[in-house]
């Protein structure tokens, strides 16, 4: 009778155990929980922005996890979970060419600017004064950002020889534009060239100098990707991409819908992207690059 008696308290505990823990572990499970989005360190003020008005709009929770874009990518490749990854070129494609992504639309586009200190105390006005020695230049990495890709174009439209200014001067380089302008604020650096999205955040502390002669031309400067194709660099697109591995097709189409619309326009407009007709183009679809992209 007391073997009886122990058993009989065991099997309960199990099954008190069940009964706790299963409702608890099927809502972590259930596909009716919050989209999961990756997306790209610099697109991560503005996608907060779209989750949040989502979510008061239709009560939906999307789930926003941010790093580098290439780690992300990485991360998404070898766990096979999420349902949209928001990249910048050139992403998009690497994603679509290793399987990873689906479909995509276009969003924002990003073009790069340069960066000094609040007050300009070196009185810089331009590329070319960051040959100046007096001035501490920090770069974004040469090989593993998109900007980074896209300084030797730039400083040949500035007049400067992109091999020749780092012979004379070492800089530093981070793969986070983020990081990059912090430098400033921290007065590690007296110059930059980041993102407009990523200088606008940071208005306050550091002020802004337009390169606009120095953009890129579209249809005329172009560089190879990661990829192994070539492409124009203006506008650098960002794109919001379904994932293959998501198994939440009509969720993920309600969402897209959502940011792709004139209120994700505006949004992203708001957080300082340039934003053109052709937000809210399907660029992929099915894996398969569609005319006009």
């Amino acid at each position: 009778m007391k073997r009886f008696s122990l058993l009989s308290v065991f099997i309960i505990i199990i099954i008190g155990t069940i009964v706790l823990v299963w409702p608890r572990r099927t809502k972590e499970l259930s596909p009716e929980g919050p989209l999961v989005c990756y997306v790209g360190g610099t697109m991560t003020p503005v996608m907060n922005a779209i989750a949040a008005a989502y979510r008061e709009d239709t009560g939906a929770e999307v789930d926003i996890t941010s790093a580098d874009s290439g780690e992300l990518l990485a991360a998404i490749e070898l766990q096979l979970r999420g349902d949209l990854y928001i990249a910048h070129d050139p992403f998009m494609d690497i994603a679509m060419r290793r399987g990873v992504g689906v479909s995509a639309w276009q969003l924002g586009e990003l073009h790069p600017v340069m960066i000094v200190r609040k007050g300009n105390p070196k009185r810089l006005t331009g590329i070319k004064d960051l040959m100046r020695p007096d001035v501490r230049v920090y770069l974004t990495d040469y090989e593993h950002s998109t900007l980074g890709n896209m300084l030797p174009v730039l400083f040949r439209r500035a007049g400067l020889d992109f091999a020749e200014f780092n012979k004379v001067k070492q800089v530093p380089t981070h793969r986070s534009g983020s990081w990059v302008a912090n430098q400033l604020i921290m007065k590690s650096a007296d110059a930059a060239l980041v993102w407009q999205v990523v200088a606008g955040l940071r208005q306050k502390d550091l002020d802004i100098i337009p390169i606009d002669d120095a953009l890129p031309r579209p249809g005329i400067d172009a560089l190879t990707s990661a990829t192994g194709k070539t492409y124009d660099i203006a506008p650098v697109k960002v794109a919001i991409v379904t994932l293959a591995c998501s198994k939440r097709s009509s969720d993920t189409e309600k969402f897209i819908a959502y940011a792709t619309s004139g209120k994700g326009k505006r949004i992203f407009t708001e957080n300082g992207f340039d934003v053109s007709d052709a937000y809210g183009r399907q660029m992929y679809r099915n894996g398969i690059r569609l005319a006009g992209k």
